[in-house]
Parts: C-alpha cells; structure tokens; sequence
C-alpha cells in the first residue's frame, strides 16, 4: 500500500510538472511570437540582412574587410596612422575584448596623450606623468570620499553623473561587465533601452512599391513612432536627470592653479539632447516607415513632413550587386538646411575600395547654431599592390598614393607612403598583447590629500 501511494505521488508530481513546463513553453512561445510580429524586430532582421549582402562585396571577397568589421565590432581592434607632413601626427586605438584590456594613443609633434583601462583600473597619461582612476571598485564612494572633490565643491549630483557616465565609459572599452567578485553586473541602460525600443508603437502598411536609387522594388513597408515624451523619460532612466555643470570645477581649479586655461561650461548632455529634439521636432512625434524588399533586407528608411520645418529624412540602400553596395543618407527641410551622407563600393578596372560623401547646409537650423556649410570625402581605393588614401574637409586635403605593404585575409592590412611625407596606416582586428605604458609618476587622484593632488598637476601644468 505504501508502494502504491508513493507511485501515485510520483506520477502527480510528474504530472504537475510536466503540466507547468507545458505552460511556460506557450507562455514563452505567445511572448516571442508577439515579440516576433513586432515592426521594429523586422526592422532589426531586414537591417541585419541588409549589412550581411556586404559580404558580396570584392573587398570582402578579396581582403575580407566584412569579417574584419565583425570582429572588430566584436572587441579586437587596432588602428594606427602616422604621418610627418606638416606636424608629426601619431594616432593609434588598440582594444581587447577577451584580455580586457584598451589603449589609445596620441601625439602631435613633442605632446602625447595616452588612455589605458584594464579590468580594474584606468590611467590617463599626460606626457610621462599618469592620472590613475580606480573606475571598477566603488567610483561614485570613492569620489564623494574624496577630499579633492570636497575642496572643489562638487555636489553629489554632478558626483553620481561623471562617475556613473565615466565608469559606464571605461567598462565598455575594457569589454568588463563584472563586479570585484566576478559575478556580471546587470548593464540596466541595456535593459532600459531594449524596453524602450520594444514598447514602441508600430504597424503594418501593407505591401508598396519603393523608389531605391534609379530602380523600384516592390516591398512590406512598416512603421514604428518615435513618442517624444517616451523618449524623454528613457534618457531620465537612463542618464538621470542631473545637471552637470563643469564651469565651477574649473573655476575652483583656477583659485589653486592659476596657470589652467579653463574652457567653455560644458553643456549638459541630456537637457541638450531635449533641447535639441524640441527644436528639431517642434515637441512632435515621428510615424517611421520603412520598405523591406522580397530578400527580407531593409531597403529604405524614411520620414516625412516632420515639424513645422516640413523635414523629410530617408535612408536607401539602392545597390545594384548587393544591397549594401551603396546607400544615401539625406535630411532636407524647407529652408534649404540638408544633411546628405553618400557612400558607394568601388569595383572596376581591377580595383576595389570604397567612398564616402558628406555634404552640410545649415543656414537657420536651430537658433543657437552658427551657419554652417561643409562638404567632407573619404576613399580609399585598392588595386594590386597600389592604394589610393584621399581625406578632404573643405579646402583642407589629405591625399596619399600609398603601397599595400601587407594584408592578412579578415584580420588587418598596412599601407605606407612616401614622398612629401612619410607615414603608415594599419585596420585590423588583430590588437594582440596590449601593455600598459609606463609612467615616470602617478596618482590616484580620489584616494589623495589636496596638497598631493596640487603638486601632482601643477607639476603637468609646468611641463
């Protein structure tokens, strides 16, 4: 009898268990199927696909520039350029995801400027002396604990923002998202963010035929609105709603140093950001459409008759070969005020490369901005072992016939040059071992005493 009993209880258990694992599974498929109908999960897919015919391209085909750019995405990276025309320039930005480890570099003529981060701790480099801030072990505490941030009189509101945007900043360089125990800290902007973008409201427009380049496709079109007010109190989320005011930490440093040069008040960055939405938009929503043709790829991305401005934005990939090949990015509005950014894969004659076009017209934008007009290139073409480098802002130009001094297929490539200027250019996501650069001396500039951290930067600002 007791046998008996303990089977049935074994089967009733089985039973409501698998009875509850049945119920999860529906409630987890309802969810994602609702999630999948979502306008903005097809914008996200048709994007990605959209990105992945760039795979077509001859520069992939021929240096595997497309796997270069994933991996780079994906954490390693390493960039370096240096030239001795008119200045000795010397930039390089070195990043590794799995060693958690970063480093940018840069030098003009005799000044150097250095920012290392590793898991822990991040160093700025001025020259050979270094700025040591402790970014993953207490930041905001060891901040309001400092006595350098008491002597300068910032409040704690202006504490929590630098110290939340600056560790936010370092975590992400150093691909570190763990606390001092190891266990993942949960990255709540990412959560924030992913809520917002899955709340917002969206529909199906049916099928349409779109204008991409000289051609038409006929495609899904849907939208997705942009709700000003949703938008506002996601940055408030987000970022807080703290205003950052540097302009009396500069002056505070002026009483003890008189030889700092200080600089404009930076502005704060999310009443500028609101700022700037209102002007631009007027306090009014967007309705987003955009056209995913037969291939399940995003071919165009638009916006009409926003504000009172009457601005039209759009975003349309219209190459021929692969979607990707080329695209067009443009906002116009009725005072003549436009934004066109171009760009277009180069394949002919037995060379490969890539260009990019900016154009800018801003006469009467927004109150508080300067007239601007500005035209911006970049190419960069590739044929056997010969490489075309061109850089133009305005009047300025920086064209470079440079030589393909070695490539490894997906991982990086070297250009040199010679002539007027020497100087050198590495892509890739080969970073490798990442050292820390050395320093004559170094402070931790919250866990110091005042007259320490007085000597420590007068002693920068004399050298």
């Amino acid at each position: 009898m007791h046998k008996k009993n303990n089977n049935k209880l074994l089967k009733r258990i089985i039973g409501i268990t698998a009875t509850v694992i049945i119920l999860m599974a529906a409630v987890v498929a309802i969810i994602f199927f609702h999630l999948m109908r979502k306008p903005q999960i097809k914008l996200v897919e048709a994007m990605v696909n959209t990105i992945n015919s760039s795979r077509e391209s001859e520069m992939n085909q021929q240096y595997g520039t497309f796997d270069m750019g994933m991996n780079m995405i994906n954490g390693s990276q390493s960039f370096s350029f240096e030239d001795n025309s008119d200045h000795s320039v010397d930039i390089s930005l070195k990043r590794s995801a799995s060693d958690h480890n970063f480093l940018a570099e840069a030098g003009v003529d005799d000044k150097t400027f250095k920012l290392y981060a590793n898991k822990r701790t991040s160093l700025i480099y001025i020259d050979d002396m270094a700025i040591r801030i402790q970014y993953a072990d207490n930041l905001i505490t060891n901040m309001s604990n400092s006595q350098v941030v008491s002597l300068l009189g910032i409040d704690s509101d202006t504490v929590y923002s630098f110290g939340t945007a600056y560790e936010n900043c370092m975590r992400m360089a150093a691909n570190n998202y763990a606390d001092i125990n190891g266990d993942d800290i949960q990255t709540d902007i990412i959560q924030k963010t992913l809520k917002y973008f899955f709340n917002m409201e969206g529909t199906s427009e049916g099928k349409q035929t779109v204008v991409t380049g000289d051609s038409t496709q006929d495609c899904k079109v849907y939208s997705v609105i942009f709700n000003v007010d949703d938008f506002y109190s996601y940055l408030d989320e987000c970022f807080g709603t703290h205003d950052i005011d540097l302009q009396e930490v500069y002056d505070m440093f002026g009483k003890y140093i008189p030889e700092i040069d200080t600089i404009d008040n930076t502005a704060e960055l999310v009443h500028d950001i609101k700022q700037f939405v209102d002007e631009m938009l007027d306090g009014r929503d967007i309705t987003l459409y955009f056209a995913v043709n037969s291939k399940n790829e995003l071919v165009k991305l638009y916006a009409d008759h926003v504000s009172d401005r009457n601005m039209s934005m759009s975003l349309t990939f219209y190459g021929d070969k692969y979607t990707a090949q080329s695209y067009e990015f443009t906002v116009t509005d009725n005072s003549d005020n436009h934004l066109v950014i171009k760009k277009r894969d180069v394949s002919s004659d037995g060379e490969t490369g890539v260009v990019f076009d900016v154009d800018i017209s801003a006469a009467d934008l927004m109150d508080s901005m300067k007239p601007v007009s500005i035209s911006a290139s970049l190419e960069l073409r590739l044929s056997g072992s010969d490489a075309i480098l061109g850089i133009q802002v305005g009047d300025a130009v920086f064209r470079k016939n440079a030589e393909i001094t070695g490539y490894d297929k997906g991982n990086s490539i070297d250009l040199a040059w010679s002539g007027d200027s020497d100087g050198s250019m590495h892509i890739g996501c080969d970073s490798g071992a990442i050292e820390k650069p050395e320093y004559r001396d170094s402070l931790d500039i919250f866990d110091t005493d005042v007259i320490s951290a007085y000597k420590f930067i007068k002693e920068i600002m004399n050298r």
